[in-house]
């Protein structure tokens, strides 16, 4: 009997000692799968002015007059960035965000087609990218926020213009995030946002579904959730906050949606998504055969032509 009634607490530690050592097991390979998303080490040769010199008219570049920014962001870092004066004076002014690993000159290569339409380019570095601070990348959660501070800042200094935000890939989600915020000032008259991700989770559940084997793909759910749980300790955000799809609906301000088409990274389904879910002015454009962030590198004409059409019909031009 004594036996009999010692059963139930043996039961018991051995539970104990499996929810602990399943936490712990949880968190360490949480942390592993955040600080590979959140604490990127950015490989300087892959990077830069020299790097992505190619992909924009330098030469042009080094002609018109340009100066170096440097925006307080509300988290205490400073946001560097170059501003271009088109060479027909204009208030005008696009903002570029570039996507994550990349900086203010990976973004460049839009610069071209908004300088031969009229506009002022500002590309900045996003938070712990180039020379900007911040400790961690938050996915567009926090970036959202030093964009809203990037777009007031060109509204103090240009009171009248047409401001347009065009992000890439981690760009346009931190785009589509700051346009939320937008909604009551109007601040910003359009935004393009090229490879987005409709919903964190849902892409991240998608990408972990392909690097796991078929008997292991339910403990994707299980990584996630300590991965939550390490984003909330570590950035003091949730991954589940970070979502695109839960606010489209309540954007008014005419966006064009950009993917390409063999883009594996960001499914296009998620920009057609967006698109759909979108009830303000808005645009869509498949890039033929385009891979991820490469849709204006591959088809630069169409793309071009496309956006410049957006911005004709909906009086930005």
């Amino acid at each position: 009997m004594r036996k009999m009634g010692k059963m139930p607490k043996i039961l018991i530690v051995i539970f104990i000692l499996f929810a602990i050592s399943t936490n712990i097991f949880g968190l360490y390979i949480g942390n592993i799968y955040y600080q590979n998303v959140s604490k990127l080490t950015i490989d300087p040769a892959t990077t830069g002015l020299e790097y992505y010199k190619p992909s924009f008219n330098y030469e042009r570049f080094t002609r018109l007059e340009s100066y170096s920014v440097s925006i307080k962001s509300s988290f205490g870092y400073q946001l560097s960035g170059t501003y271009i004066f088109n060479p027909t004076p204009t208030n005008n002014t696009v903002i570029l965000v570039h996507g994550i690993a990349g900086d203010r000159w990976q973004s460049m290569k839009f610069s071209d087609m908004y300088l031969d339409m009229g506009f002022n380019v500002l590309a900045y570095d996003s938070r712990k990218h180039g020379s900007s601070g911040g400790k961690d990348i938050t996915l567009g959660y926090f970036e959202k926020t030093d964009l809203d501070n990037i777009v007031k800042w060109v509204k103090w200094v240009n009171p009248n213009a047409v401001i347009g935000v065009h992000g890439e890939s981690l760009g346009a989600i931190t785009a589509l995030l700051q346009a939320e915020l937008d909604q009551q000032n109007k601040d910003v008259n359009f935004y393009v946002a090229d490879c987005p991700y409709s919903d964190l989770r849902e892409l991240l559940n998608i990408k972990l579904a392909g690097d796991l084997r078929p008997t292991f793909q339910p403990a994707g759910a299980f990584i996630l959730f300590y991965a939550n749980i390490v984003a909330l300790k570590k950035s003091n955000f949730s991954l589940n906050a970070v979502s695109p799809i839960t606010v489209i609906a309540d954007i008014k301000t005419p966006i064009m949606f950009i993917h390409g088409s063999n883009d594996t990274f960001i499914p296009a389904f998620m920009s057609l998504e967006l698109y759909l879910r979108n009830k303000g002015p808005k645009g869509i454009y498949i890039s033929p055969g385009a891979e991820h962030a490469m849709s204006y590198l591959t088809n630069k004409e169409e793309y071009t032509a496309k956006v410049k059409q957006f911005l004709t019909d909906n009086k930005m031009l």
